[in-house]
């Protein structure tokens, strides 16, 4: 069982990191957020004149740490649980924002946020079985 839980959060993470890696690098590479089908007006509500910075955090952030996470919980590392309720919390505070910010609706932020979610609770379940040993 243990064994599952670190395979299902491993692939579970690897999925949302090429997901944010692809997009943050879209939106670092034209900012303008026209390799991505986004207009700059979604922004005008935001403190942001276009997705450069969005993009940096997406690609950093949710890309490469959660990459790095998922790295994690295929070694079985010590951190993986600790690391999959970091990086569960930042997706689904990434939504949170998202929607705030720009406004919700779409399929992928319900997506996302539900693939956050279960981050986080793989996450948890990994480090109660680490304190349960």
């Amino acid at each position: 069982m243990k064994k599952t839980f670190f395979i299902s959060e491993g692939i579970l993470q690897i999925f949302i990191a090429l997901g944010a890696i692809v997009s943050g690098l879209f939106l670092i590479i034209a900012p303008d957020g026209s390799l991505m089908r986004m207009p700059l007006t979604m922004l005008k509500e935001t403190p942001f004149t276009n997705f450069l910075i969005p993009g940096i955090i997406l690609f950093t952030i949710n890309g490469l740490g959660t990459l790095i996470s998922g790295w994690l919980s295929f070694r079985q590392h010590k951190l993986a649980g600790f690391a999959g309720i970091f990086f569960g919390l930042g997706l689904i505070i990434w939504i949170f924002v998202q929607v705030s910010l720009i406004g919700g609706g779409s399929w992928l932020q319900y997506l996302y946020f539900v693939l956050g979610l279960a981050e986080l609770l793989l996450g948890i379940g990994i480090r109660e079985m680490k304190n349960g040993e």
